[in-house]
């Protein structure tokens, strides 16, 4: 029977310099990607709850990837229009500058806003710059969590790789839906007073996710995913290929 830390979570606006802090050794996991950048205008934050590509459960060796990240957009919207606020329109290249920074810190093995494993690639705005957006003024959420229904903390028993149970002869642990591990994400994002300051920021003006699941080698594969918000502040993007 083993425990697991807790999750992590961390914040940046434009001027922070955090912590830099070393994951667990991990590999990626090709996603399956079947959410296309059309979708995020046929669904809305008032209607995608009832899609049933949200409610599916999510499939540990072929991930999409792209439902997660439009779980987090819609979920995002929900929360700053409940507080009286805009909600975020989407944008292309944002997606592209938060996944560009999930990945980074899966294949380094880092989690933090800085990558100090490639000066391209060090701050948000320079990823942004990377992604082809001409005026960034990004802020950033990111997170780890699990992949299965497991909580923080709890003592499982172990079976064979990414087989978890609550007791010895249990059922194993199932995975999350795509709704639920976005709302978990979200829901631990907004009891983080900084993160909870940017999702509500008044300042914020788009919005674009990046997610990549990785295999926990030191906690027997837990399929667990790294997120990324990114937000663009102030102005609309301007961006090549628009």
């Amino acid at each position: 029977m083993i425990k697991h830390p807790m999750k992590r979570t961390l914040i940046s606006t434009v001027s922070s310099r955090l912590k830099h802090l070393i994951l667990g050794t991990a590999f990626t996991i090709v996603p399956y990607i079947g959410f296309s950048q059309s979708g995020y205008y046929s669904y809305d934050q008032d209607n995608f709850r009832n899609q049933a590509l949200f409610m599916d459960t999510i499939a540990v060796q072929a991930p999409d990837l792209t439902r997660i990240n439009a779980v987090l957009f819609y979920l995002t919207n929900a929360e700053r229009i409940a507080q009286g606020l805009a909600p975020l329109t989407y944008h292309p290249k944002l997606e592209e500058a938060a996944q560009m920074h999930s990945n980074a810190m899966v294949h380094y093995k880092f989690f933090d806003h800085i990558n100090q494993f490639s000066k391209p690639m060090e701050l948000p705005d320079d990823r942004a710059r990377l992604a082809g957006i001409y005026n960034p003024h990004l802020s950033e959420n990111i997170i780890e969590s699990f992949v299965l229904r497991y909580t923080p903390g709890q003592s499982v028993y172990t079976g064979a790789p990414g087989v978890f149970r609550l007791t010895p002869d249990g059922t194993p642990i199932a995975p999350h839906t795509y709704l639920s591990l976005g709302e978990q994400m979200l829901h631990d994002w907004m009891n983080s007073p900084p993160h909870r300051k940017n999702i509500l920021s008044e300042k914020a003006v788009s919005l674009g996710c990046g997610t990549t699941l990785f295999l926990k080698t030191d906690f027997n594969d837990m399929p667990s995913v790294i997120a990324t918000q990114n937000f663009q502040l102030l102005e609309n993007v301007q961006a090549a290929d628009q």
